[in-house]
């Protein structure tokens, strides 16, 4: 098996339009295969840590939700099922990722467009919650897509999100590295014939604040912490956030 993908991830982290290609390059090689990647990069507790997402969210009877870099519509068709009045947009920067999800929808208020996480073009205070899943570790400018999670909710609306945590220890920091390299680009080469799909989580998370810059980040950018919870010992988190006044 080969891959088309042939772009380095040490290449395209310094700048946010290069972080902003190698995510659509790469995300648009890994969709044909991204469900079995991820249920097995995560030992089959994928769907469990997204549903765990989902249930922390309020309840609210016929919300207006966004979910970014929504990948093949996890997250979307749980709101779905949440919300059965509510209407959900998902976005991606990949369409062949979009694609699977617009095969898998079975939901009338579910709907999928291209879109960038950072710049949504979508109207001020417009829906009651955001959600993502591994998303804004992606991020290519991670102030600017806080910025533009802010201008979207409503006020006192909800964001949420799961992603891989990064430890304040310098020593954590190379083992968590080492492992998510190695794990992930096992999957990568398996699946894809190539170790830099999916070893990129290693990478990106290198870049990505550390659990407490990441929640003094939040607080700068006009968020309240109300819920987290930690999966696998911390290797991964769910951050629940309310736009602030």
């Amino acid at each position: 098996m080969r891959s088309r993908f042939d772009l380095k991830i040490r290449d395209h982290l310094d700048r946010p339009e290069k972080k902003r290609l190698y995510n659509e390059l790469h995300f648009s090689e890994a969709a044909c295969r991204y469900d079995l990647a991820t249920r097995a990069m995560s030992l089959g507790r994928d769907g469990a840590w997204k549903r765990a997402l989902v249930a922390a969210l309020p309840e609210l009877e016929a919300p207006r939700c966004l979910d970014l870099a929504c990948g093949t519509g996890d997250i979307a068709f749980l709101l779905a099922r949440r919300y059965p009045e509510g209407a959900i947009l998902g976005l991606d920067l990949a369409e062949p990722m979009l694609d699977v999800a617009r095969r898998r929808n079975r939901f009338p208020q579910v709907r999928f467009a291209r879109g960038d996480l950072g710049a949504t073009g979508l109207q001020d205070a417009s829906f009651d919650l955001v959600t993502g899943s591994y998303a804004i570790r992606n991020a290519p400018e991670l102030g600017a897509a806080l910025d533009e999670i802010r201008r979207v909710l409503r006020p006192g609306g909800i964001a949420a999100f799961l992603d891989f945590s990064k430890p304040a220890s310098p020593f954590w920091q190379r083992l968590q590295y080492r492992l998510l390299k190695n794990w992930c680009g096992l999957w990568g080469l398996l699946l894809h014939g190539n170790p830099e799909i999916h070893s990129y989580i290693a990478a990106s998370l290198q870049a990505f604040p550390d659990r407490e810059e990441l929640r003094g980040l939040l607080r700068h950018h006009g968020f309240v912490l109300v819920a987290e919870r930690r999966f696998y010992g911390g290797l991964l988190e769910m951050l629940v956030m309310q736009k602030g006044v």
